[in-house]
């Protein structure tokens, strides 16, 4: 009778849970509001870490952020120093993919031990220091496995991403799902299709 009552009590904190925030926080996820935005934009008092997790399910639901990407790519490397190239290619390849079939790699959750959250954010601020707070608000908000990840290219992730693929050998890349290219920047002078 107890497990049932348990049972019970968490279907009905869900159900109080999506009606007083859930509808809320997916809207805000579309938005592309970071973690901070969310919890000052919510009228129903919710738990940080419940915000987080609706948010983080939701992005997975959605296909905002993916665990793994659904087909082989071929690589173009272009070097950083030409950032012109480097933007031109994207945004040529933006044009024939269009932003919801493509993924910025994330590599934030394997920066720490797994379980070590506190070395996990230390490691996130450092490796994020080109980015101003309000970006690295948003990337520290979500709750990223331990892992590789690809998050859509959004409206935030666009303009983070722009200044992260300019720090090579950190694994960023973008993943241009229709037309199979990963396009990658590189250091040094040389660069083309691997």
């Amino acid at each position: 009778m107890e497990r049932r009552q348990r049972y019970f009590d968490e279907a009905l904190a869900d159900f109080v849970h999506d009606a007083a925030s859930g509808g809320a926080i997916r809207h805000l996820v579309d938005l592309g509001y970071s973690l901070e935005q969310m919890m000052q934009s919510l009228s129903y008092p919710t738990p940080r870490e419940r915000v987080r997790s609706t948010a983080y399910r939701y992005m997975l639901e959605s296909g905002l952020l993916l665990q793994e990407l659904p087909k082989t790519f071929h690589t173009v490397r272009v070097p950083v120093c030409d950032r012109d190239r480097l933007y031109a290619c994207l945004q040529e390849n933006i044009r024939k993919n269009g932003e919801r079939e493509i993924y910025f790699a994330c590599p934030f959750g394997t920066w720490a031990p797994q379980g070590d959250t506190t070395g996990q954010e230390e490691q996130i601020r450092e490796r994020l220091a080109c980015l101003n707070g309000r970006e690295r608000d948003y990337i520290m908000g979500i709750s990223w496995e331990n892992r590789m990840m690809y998050h859509r290219l959004n409206s935030r992730m666009r303009e983070i991403g722009r200044k992260l693929i300019l720090c090579p050998g950190a694994g960023y890349a973008y993943y241009f799902l229709g037309t199979g290219v990963c396009l990658e920047g590189v250091k040094g002078e040389k660069a083309g299709v691997v």
